[in-house]
């Protein structure tokens, strides 16, 4: 399926995987890259060697595109120049500001990913040049900070977001 995101990310399956920090790790980030979609790995719940060691394991299984994630809301520049150093060109930010990381991956050449559960967040990311939002409802369970159903939140977030493509997490049972 060709979609704004596939082409923008060079993906076979228009499909990011959860980070789910502590559960998801190089092998399931991997296989969910080698067959085609987005796969996730979160660097955030370790300290930034253990990052670099997660991101190393990754590079190994697969030559795809996949994403690490950082908490926005923590002190994680070490994180976030941990893997842009390993040449990830994927960062997904969520839970705070993504302006303080913003320039470092611009500079890197990587792209952002932020997740949001709101429309003010929804402008921060955007304002901060968010590359891909990820609008999450209440019920996608795990890290949520909305009080939005994804059914609700999304047409906002992508009226807000023109052109930037946005991925729907959360509650998602359904094709339409």
């Amino acid at each position: 399926m060709h979609t704004t995101f596939t082409s923008l990310l060079s993906l076979q399956a228009p499909i990011m995987q959860a980070p789910m920090g502590g559960a998801a790790g190089p092998q399931l980030a991997a296989a969910v890259s080698n067959a085609g979609a987005l796969g996730s790995i979160p660097i955030w719940i370790g300290p930034p060697a253990q990052a670099t060691a997660m991101i190393g394991d990754t590079s190994r299984l697969t030559h795809r595109p996949f994403a690490v994630n950082i908490r926005a809301d923590l002190s994680q520049t070490a994180h976030v120049h941990a893997a842009l150093d390993a040449d990830v060109t994927l960062i997904h930010l969520f839970w705070g500001d993504p302006t303080p990381y913003a320039q470092a991956i611009r500079d890197a050449g990587a792209k952002m990913i932020v997740t949001v559960a709101d429309a003010d967040e929804s402008r921060q990311a955007l304002d901060a040049g968010a590359d891909l939002l990820v609008a999450q409802g209440w019920e996608a369970g795990g890290h949520v900070r909305g009080t939005l159903t994804t059914m609700a939140l999304v047409p906002t977030v992508v009226d807000l977001a023109g052109t930037v493509p946005v991925l729907a997490a959360g509650g998602i049972v359904d094709g339409r």
